[in-house]
């Protein structure tokens, strides 16, 4: 194709010539500028072309059953509750549920005890509680259904290699009297207490009358650290230099928690001391229902009594017993 030369044209207003602005104007009618801007409009084509085949075949994916994600409107919301030495074993529990069961969204709720717990299911806001003892005749008889699903060693507890004691009966009594305030390496020792009719006080309290007498009086002393619920202590325990309190050992492994279980009366507090009864100090986990239970909360509690969920509860520090 031949090169057409620019053309100049003056045009000046009133002159009689053809209409135009004044002043001067080229046309250029080079073919390398229109084959330029064909270029650039074949190639927008193009790209609208594929952005609109894009457009319709994921609409066409997202439109079939199953397609896509999980829509909102699909999935269905488990809410548990409860004690918070059961927490985190059931957030392990909770994620190989929903990774089997994709359109159901399983809500692990905290800070709520087992009072809360046991008060939330009657309520209805919420679907499994967690308790940290067996309930009494009087909740049962509001219509609750309970499962003992684990044991847990109680165990006392502190942070740091050098904070190592090997304790007996005697020493855990001094220790809550107020007579042991350090620890071997001269380090103070920080006795982290649990509210006066919160289940780890009665627990302790159950170890000897040596050691409940003991708690009895450091709840009138002042000065103490005091941990209102299970997340708590373990937080306290875990940044105050020195901190003494108790846990359980499945609260320690399935939180991670940077915490030594120390040994009691000689004993080294694991599951295999426990069940063969050499370390008779233990909690009790169960999962708890209302009086209507929807079918989606009993496929939780019978994944949890499958062997997945036995096996997620032995690897977190869980004794499974399974009795109903």
């Amino acid at each position: 194709m031949r090169t057409r030369p620019c053309m100049k044209r003056r045009t000046r207003e009133g002159t009689g010539s053809r209409p135009g602005r004044a002043g001067e104007f080229m046309v250029c009618m080079k073919s390398s500028v229109i084959r330029r801007d064909v270029m650039k409009l074949h190639d927008t084509g193009k790209r609208v072309s594929a952005l609109f085949w894009v457009i319709m075949v994921l609409s066409f994916f997202f439109s079939q059953p199953g397609g896509g994600c999980v829509s909102a409107a699909d999935t269905e919301t488990i809410k548990i509750g409860g004690t918070g030495g059961a927490l985190g074993s059931m957030k392990e529990l909770a994620l190989a549920y929903q990774k089997k069961h994709p359109g159901t969204i399983v809500r692990i709720v905290q800070h709520l005890g087992t009072r809360g717990g046991i008060k939330a299911v009657l309520e209805g806001a919420l679907d499994i509680g967690l308790a940290g003892r067996h309930l009494s005749h009087q909740e049962l008889a509001q219509g609750l259904r309970e499962y003992e699903y684990a044991w847990s060693p109680f165990v006392f507890a502190t942070a740091g290699s050098g904070k190592r004691m090997d304790l007996t009966t005697d020493t855990v009594a001094k220790i809550y009297r107020g007579e042991i305030r350090t620890w071997p390496d001269g380090t103070p020792l920080r006795l982290l207490m649990r509210p006066e009719g919160d289940v780890d006080t009665i627990m302790l309290k159950a170890i000897s009358p040596e050691i409940r007498d003991a708690v009895s009086r450091a709840e009138s002393r002042e000065g103490l650290l005091l941990a209102m619920d299970d997340q708590q202590n373990c937080d306290i325990l875990e940044k105050v230099n020195g901190a003494f309190g108790t846990s359980t050992l499945s609260q320690i492994i399935a939180e991670k928690r940077s915490l030594i279980p120390l040994t009691f009366n000689g004993v080294t507090p694991d599951i295999r001391a426990m069940v063969s009864g050499r370390y008779p100090f233990y909690k009790p986990f169960h999962l708890f229902t209302g009086p209507k239970s929807s079918p989606l909360s009993q496929a939780f509690i019978e994944f949890v009594k499958s062997a997945e969920g036995k096996r997620i509860l032995t690897q977190s520090g869980n004794h499974v017993t399974g009795v109903q």
